[in-house]
């Protein structure tokens, strides 16, 4: 109890003084509030950018960079599962993926 309210103190005369404020607080939680965010848009992979399939769990630039070019040669995906046809995209990069792509 008496930390808390220590820092408490602390963090009020900071405020006061004009040389900190809340966000700098919890840095952590803002960081994670950003991930959050990054992945609550789901992603058209028949549309997406190579910057915009990075933000996808284990997709790096050459990943995304097969998936537009599987996408050129073959046509539009005809459901999220087929984005396993293309080649390093097994089943367990699919499960991290499935909830964040649509193909719609």
């Amino acid at each position: 109890m008496k930390k808390v309210f220590g820092m408490t103190m602390v963090i009020a005369l900071a405020m006061i003084l004009g040389s900190f404020t809340p966000a700098q607080a919890a840095p952590k939680a803002n960081k994670k509030a950003a991930t959050v965010q990054q992945h609550a848009q789901i992603i058209n992979i028949n549309r997406a950018t190579v910057d915009q399939l990075t933000t996808l769990k284990g997709i790096g630039q050459k990943k995304a960079q097969a998936i537009i070019a599987f996408r050129e040669k073959n046509g539009k995906f005809k459901n999220i599962e087929d984005v396993m046809l293309v080649k390093g995209i097994g089943q367990k990069m699919f499960d991290k993926m499935r909830g964040l792509i649509t193909v719609k």
